[in-house]
């Protein structure tokens, strides 16, 4: 059986386990399934689980599990640094005791236990007003205006980094191009220095939401979207069917401050 075999096996069995909180990277996970027969061959794949406000991206390295760890990134608003570091040491235990072995399976037993027990010690704590404002204002939304965007590589990119950094929003490729990102603050800043670290013909931080609740959030998953083009070359969206689509979802000024209207 070959490492990509493994993988392959490994997220059924995540899958079978949390059948409604496992959202896969479709471009790593095609490539597993064109090389799982070949031993020469070994891409990695990523995955993320959700359990309500609690966020575990997973990601397999090319010779996981025999070896290179598997690597776990959680983000919660609850946690504080002290549990993060708790976590961390908990993940690195379970990969020595196993090691050469898949081990995702086990290791998010060990969270969901470890988890629900933050949660019992966060139930049975007085919140200060202060600490209720900052699991209140966990997100933002980001918008960004860029002369164009064309690059297949910079779009996907982009598009493994939401599922990466469990961000939702969209692209809008073309001339002009626009991008809009909403999730955790943390993540909202990572995407913002990796998508910022590309090279651009002009790339502007637009508009900034910085303090908003779970129930600010607008969209459901981050995609690129297509409207219908016109211009000499194809590359201009209709930006009116772009404005309409920001009106239903009452965002419609945002779409003047993009454009300095």
């Amino acid at each position: 059986m070959t490492l990509t075999q493994d993988k392959l096996d490994e997220l059924e069995i995540i899958q079978s386990i949390y059948p409604d909180k496992i959202a896969v990277d479709n471009h790593d996970l095609v490539n597993c399934q064109d090389c799982a027969s070949d031993p020469e061959k070994m891409p990695i794949l990523r995955f993320n689980i959700t359990f309500d406000q609690v966020h575990i991206a997973v990601t397999l390295p090319s010779a996981y599990p025999k070896s290179a760890p598997a690597e776990f990134r959680i983000t919660w608003c609850s946690m504080t640094s002290k549990d993060e570091s708790e976590f961390n040491a908990l993940v690195k235990q379970v990969i020595s005791a196993n090691e050469g072995e898949c081990v995702v399976h086990i290791i998010m037993t060990e969270a969901i236990e470890f988890l629900s027990g933050l949660e019992t010690d966060n139930q049975q704590t007085i919140i200060s007003n202060e600490n209720v404002e900052e699991c209140i204002s966990l997100y933002s939304r980001v918008w960004y205006y860029a002369h164009h965007i064309y690059s297949r590589e910079k779009r996907t990119n982009m598009l493994q980094w939401s599922k990466e950094l469990c961000l939702d929003g969209f692209i809008l490729p073309g001339k002009p191009g626009i991008i809009c990102v909403e999730g955790i603050i943390s993540n909202c800043k990572e995407f913002n220095s990796r998508v910022r670290a590309m090279n651009w013909q002009l790339l502007k931080l637009q508009h900034e939401e910085p303090s908003l609740s779970s129930d600010d959030l607008k969209f459901k998953d981050f995609k690129e979207l297509i409207f219908d083009v016109h211009g000499r070359a194809n590359n201009h969206q209709d930006l009116g069917q772009f404005r309409t689509f920001l009106a239903n979802l009452n965002m419609e000024n945002v779409f003047q401050i993009l454009f300095n209207i």
